[in-house]
């Protein structure tokens, strides 16, 4: 399993869906017992290398968040079960 400290979840401004993604991924963590993982939010601004081990955002800012480092895109913000999915193959993979 990948060993990650950050996850940054961004949207555009950093005030709304980025706020929801990060309550959902937080629990994810907590459910793989990964609680000392810091999970932020943030707007794409803030996407830069170094920032995060991980970055979620939405498929629509895929691309600029990737060029900060790696990335999980995501179709529905709020779908928990999608964010779990994606971050479990994240950390297997």
């Amino acid at each position: 399993m990948k060993e990650i400290n950050r996850i940054l979840c961004c949207c555009m401004t950093g005030m709304g869906s980025s706020f929801l993604v990060a309550m959902n991924v937080k629990k994810v963590m907590e459910s793989l017992g990964m609680e000392d993982v810091l999970v932020d939010h943030a707007g794409t601004y803030d996407a830069v290398p170094g920032a995060a081990d991980l970055f979620v955002c939405s498929a629509d800012i895929y691309e600029e968040c990737s060029r900060a480092g790696d990335a999980i895109p995501l179709e529905h913000l709020t779908d928990y079960e999608e964010v779990e999915t994606k971050i479990k193959a994240y950390l297997n993979s």
